[in-house]
């Protein structure tokens, strides 16, 4: 069975296993998807590219007094000339306008004071009328650094080297009798109307066909007046397309989604672009990572196609998202409910292949193409979430829930722990913050909670143990013995050291205690590790009057300028916490009482044992590495469980001590008549009985030899 050897062996070997799977995720991306499928564009005879009408696409001039175009729709600006086709766009603004709604910010960009009236909205919002797009928005309940009073912005315009600008919902362009017409580089018509209610913006353009009215476009955005306490983070988005002309038109909108979103993480880039699949009853969640889609060969991923899903399958929203915060999108059936049957396709692009980055990536909505009679119009609606990804209010607004928003947060739980498990722990730190008013004092009081409940497995692991080398060093001349005797017949060697044991009253199946109470709080560090990267609420939350200012980031005693290590990477702080645990889990195993070498010990067993004892402060060593960059949060929880571990393990020691001077610590209970006590669990006995059992049914392999 297991010597002691072994058995440290493998609280070791499982130490290091666990703390790769925490770090799995980091180490170890998941490999990018593979690209999909996708036609290459197609040409005209003479190679130049085409529209979706075949004919051949050429620039588009610029009229006079109008602006450069935008990237907002890259892809668009390519239009067939007027002459070819007959429609154009008409009655655009003069130039270029924006438009502020929400909360109110300086020109630093920090809120004001609120009003009465401005405590209905928790965003600043900028639209512009070039594509009747969102410039930025700014969410005014989070801050951007620790440094200062500028609020946090989500969405921002992302300029290209060449000078291209792309904004966030912008409606790329129409395509009318399979004529593609850009918008996205169109200067809309702007009006605005405030009411108690909320706040409206609508942006409206004409296209005409040979000079004649052929159909007008509004873009409507309305803020409703959401309070911090209705959980509310909504933007409602409406695109009506109006026949205004004489004739019946077939036409196909493609729209856009957030862009401009930064990543928060140091090392770890969270952004993604996540979509919800209604499915039967559920909406199921689907996840491409930015640095997959900017990977991809044609910089283009496919995340949705009616053409190609599966019959009964929808699209309820598609999001661009961070570590913490989202711009959801989810497109409304024309009667009010979710999971429209007009969206045709979805895909997640970058805006610019060259290499802008992942800044650039964002979502196209297309739609099925409809036709539109004379005097009808076609409505393209969406509610917008633009805000942090709220536990609380994912779980508790019921269209929220009921779309699955939550799917966003629990797919950053990772893969190696369990959800309900990370579930626990921010529910845990969330109502000990209640109650403390300290995200710190709450881990530590949460490092006590655990260490009293494993307290009985961790005493009897360490009580064990001390028994197991007591015994163990006393019973090695006889198990030399044993070893000699049956050193050419294995199954026999096994079974007489086995009843040595049970004589004796070991068990060594017992010294499993030892690592119990690691293994078991491995899980609870990897549940916690996951509740920092996406607990919105811990975010710039300090530990009391320590130096620590952000628990889901390192505690960055003092900051300096970037440097590369090699292998490890980019740092750019100084963080204490890590010297401090590595110095406490180097201290606790000095504290660990070291096992008497028995004058039996071959020469193998006891290099092993000084090979183990040298492993002790490289370990120490490594656990400086690995958490150097990690959240100061798991840093601080993991460093008092190892303080507070050294005090339980010191105060059991002295118990133990204690019960040696009075002579009572290992003191054996007689043997019952009718052969010697067998301790231990009823399951070794079993194993063992079989074991007994299947050698008289067979010779063995010395007896089988003789024969």
């Amino acid at each position: 069975m297991f010597d002691k050897y072994t058995l440290r062996a493998l609280l070791w070997g499982v130490t290091a296993f666990l703390i790769v799977m925490l770090i799995g995720e980091r180490l170890f991306p998941p490999p990018p998807a593979p690209p999909p499928d996708s036609q290459a564009p197609s040409t005209a005879p003479d190679g130049s590219p085409t529209t979706g009408s075949g004919a051949p696409a050429t620039q588009a001039p610029s009229e006079p007094g109008q602006p450069q175009p935008t990237g907002d729709g890259a892809d668009d600006d390519v239009a067939v000339p007027d002459a070819a086709h007959g429609f154009a766009v008409a009655n655009e603004a003069v130039s270029e306008e924006t438009v502020e709604i929400g909360s109110v910010l300086d020109h630093d960009g920090d809120e004001e004071e609120r009003t009465t009236d401005e405590d209905s909205y928790r965003m600043h919002i900028v639209l512009s009328n070039v594509g009747a797009s969102v410039q930025e928005v700014t969410l005014t309940d989070h801050l951007e650094t620790l440094e200062g009073d500028e609020r946090y912005k989500l969405l921002d315009v992302v300029e290209l080297a060449d000078g291209r600008l792309f904004r966030s919902l912008a409606v790329k362009k129409i395509n009318v009798n399979n004529i593609d017409i850009s918008l996205g580089n169109k200067l809309w018509r702007v009006e605005r109307e405030d009411t108690a209610d909320g706040q409206t913006v609508r942006f409206s353009i004409d296209v005409t066909e040979h000079g004649q009215p052929a159909l007008r476009l509004v873009r409507t955005y309305t803020l409703p007046a959401q309070d911090r306490k209705s959980l509310l983070h909504d933007l409602k988005v409406d695109l009506a397309v109006e026949n205004v002309g004489s004739r019946q038109y077939p036409v196909i909108v493609e729209y856009g989604g957030g862009i401009g979103i930064r990543q928060i993480a140091a090392r770890i880039d969270g952004r993604a672009v996540d979509i919800g699949l209604m499915q039967g009853d559920l909406v199921v969640g689907h996840r491409k990572r930015f640095s997959e889609i900017v990977k991809t060969a044609q910089h283009r991923t496919d995340l949705y196609s009616s053409d190609e899903a599966q019959p009964g399958t929808r699209l309820t929203w598609a999001a661009t998202a961070n570590q913490f915060f989202t711009c959801t999108i989810a497109p409304m059936d024309r009667d009010g409910t979710d999971s429209p049957s007009y969206i045709s396709e979805v895909d997640a692009t970058q805006a610019d292949p060259s290499g802008a980055g992942p800044e650039a990536v964002t979502i196209s909505f297309v739609t099925r193409g409809e036709s539109i009679l004379p005097g009808a119009a076609l409505h393209y609606s969406a509610d917008v979430y633009i805000g942090d990804k709220s536990i609380k209010s994912f779980k508790n607004v019921p269209r929220y829930k009921s779309r699955n928003y939550y799917y966003q947060v629990s797919q950053g739980y990772g893969w190696c722990t369990f959800t309900w498990l990370v579930e626990l722990m921010i529910w845990l730190l969330n109502g000990l913050h209640f109650v403390v008013r300290d995200y710190g004092v709450a881990l530590i009081i949460l490092v006590m909670v655990v260490r009293v409940l494993l307290h009985p497995i961790t005493k009897k692991g360490q009580v064990n143990m001390v028994k197991m080398q007591k015994r163990m060093g006393s019973l090695a001349p006889k198990v030399e013995e044993i070893k000699k005797k049956y050193a050419n017949d294995k199954v026999r060697l096994q079974q007489e050291q086995m009843k040595l044991y049970r004589e004796e009253g070991i068990n060594p199946m017992g010294q499993l205690f030892t690592c119990l109470p690691m293994a078991l709080q491995m899980p609870i560090w990897v549940a916690l590790y996951m509740s920092l990267s996406n607990n919105v609420l811990m975010r710039h939350q300090p530990f009391w009057f320590t130096w620590i200012k952000d628990l889901t980031t390192p505690d960055a005693l003092f900051t300096f300028s970037p440097i590369t290590l090699p292998i490890y990477g980019e740092i750019s702080s100084f963080n204490l916490l890590p010297f401090i645990l590595s110095g406490s889990m180097y201290l606790q195993q000095k504290l660990m009482p070291k096992p008497t070498p028995s004058p039996n010990q071959t020469k193998q067993q006891r290099d092993q044992a000084e090979m183990m004892q040298k492993m002790m402060p490289i370990m120490s060593i490594m656990m400086l590495f690995f958490f150097y960059t990690a959240p100061s949060g798991l840093t601080l929880y993991i460093m008092a469980s190892t303080i507070f571990g050294t005090i339980e393990q010191h105060r059991i020691r002295k118990h133990v001590r204690e019960q040696e001077a009075a002579g009572t610590f290992d003191k054996k209970a007689p043997k019952k008549e009718g052969g010697p006590k067998r301790p231990g669990s009823g399951i070794l006995q079993r194993i063992q009985k079989m074991a007994e059992d299947a050698q008289k049914r067979q010779p063995s392999s010395a007896k089988a030899r003789r024969r």
